[in-house]
């Protein structure tokens, strides 16, 4: 269901098995640790609660069934009614058992052959919404979804540099185990003092030791660049908190608004653009603020910001943070049909975090989004030209 469609926020999640033992795969499901009830126990499924506070379901049913079966449980309902009036239409009846003519089950093993008899193209399951992908499908445009193994690079990590909580060598590292070209190091600037900001001298003093690095990896004949950014805060007035001069040495600046988010739709458009159009800012972090189940959007012209983006080649960031994954999927969906660049970043605080790329991608993936939209998916020559 919502889990494979890689939603924001999941209700429930559905488990679905292919087996010829259904009650013996039903008795050992209810029996597992941390249910807490069971809603409902058949020959081939059963619901329970888990004591975390969200519902699972089971469905088991026959191989022949599997890909079928695996299309109606994934969704979406709207997805799924459009498929069915297809099947109509073609004298065809489509089920989660099967895609029948009269009485024989002509598909059904496989999604693949379920979409193929039905006139389509395998349709990714992200992008089931019925919101044009089933026209896309029909036509052969569907298009070649962006994939985590794209990502060269995270231009989004703060190392907290000068607390040594989280040194640039261990970041670097972990960069470098997950395959990554290079690494963006963009600790926060000196307006948030809660967050150790840095100032324009401390700046400074960060490029000296990213230099440092960077000779070292040379040295090792390692293929691998620390580049020095920073997240400068977006004031109240749009204009940034470090002196466009110590931006402009950085290899890239993000900027994004970390206070005063309550402002009139006017005035926080207006505050963002002036941002934009600074020279030295590249990319908008998180722009349009929110947190999910705890902080609403801001009031923005989100299309207002789109045009003056592309007129300045501003980069908007899809922030991979599962308490984010802002820009949302109907925003990149607008950006990538204004032609506006993107960029799928972690904000991660801790060297683990780098892995929440995958959920930016797949943040991505459902506002069809593909690796020529997303500029950290190019070499570092190509992304750096691209910057300011």
């Amino acid at each position: 269901g919502s889990i494979r469609r890689r939603k924001e926020t999941i209700g429930d999640a559905d488990i679905l098995i292919a087996g010829s033992s259904p009650k013996k795969v039903i008795d050992y499901f209810v029996s597992l640790p941390d249910i807490v009830k069971i809603w409902a126990r058949g020959s081939t499924k059963a619901s329970v609660r888990m004591s975390e506070g969200f519902d699972v379901d089971l469905r088991v049913l026959p191989e022949k069934s599997f890909g079928s079966a695996l299309q109606y449980f994934t969704g979406s309902k709207e997805h799924n009614i459009a498929l069915r009036k297809i099947a109509i239409n073609k004298g065809l009846k489509l089920s989660e058992y099967g895609l029948f003519r009269g009485s024989k089950m002509i598909a059904g093993e496989t999604e693949k052959e379920i979409y193929e008899k039905l006139g389509l193209k395998w349709i990714p399951p992200e992008l089931r919404e019925n919101v044009g992908e089933i026209e896309a499908s029909q036509k052969r445009k569907l298009p070649k979804l962006i994939e985590l193994k794209d990502i060269k690079g995270d231009l989004h990590c703060h190392s907290h540099w000068g607390d040594g909580k989280r040194l640039i060598e261990e970041i670097a590292e972990t960069a470098m185990a997950m395959g990554y070209e290079y690494i963006g190091i963009s600790d926060h600037t000196k307006f948030l003092h809660i967050e150790h900001g840095l100032d324009e001298k401390q700046l400074a003093e960060q490029r000296k030791e990213i230099d440092k690095i960077n000779k070292q990896f040379i040295v090792h004949n390692l293929k691998f660049k620390v580049l020095q950014g920073c997240e400068a805060n977006i004031m109240a007035d749009g204009s940034i908190d470090i002196s466009d001069e110590a931006l402009a040495k950085l290899d890239y600046v993000i900027a994004g608004v970390h206070s005063q988010m309550k402002m009139s739709k006017e005035q926080m458009t207006k505050r963002i653009i002036k941002a934009i159009e600074n020279p030295n800012v590249d990319i908008i972090s998180h722009p349009t603020g929110r947190i999910l189940k705890h902080r609403e959007e801001y009031e923005i012209d989100f299309d207002k910001i789109l045009k003056v983006a592309k007129e300045t080649g501003t980069i908007l960031e899809i922030n991979a943070n599962p308490y984010r994954l802002d820009l949302n999927d109907k925003n990149i969906r607008k950006a990538k049909e204004m032609g506006v660049k993107m960029i799928i970043n972690s904000d991660a605080h801790h060297k683990d975090q780098l892995n929440l790329m995958e959920y930016g991608v797949s943040q991505a993936r459902r506002g069809w989004a593909d690796k020529e939209d997303v500029i950290n998916c190019w070499s570092v020559e190509k992304m750096l030209s691209m910057l300011k």
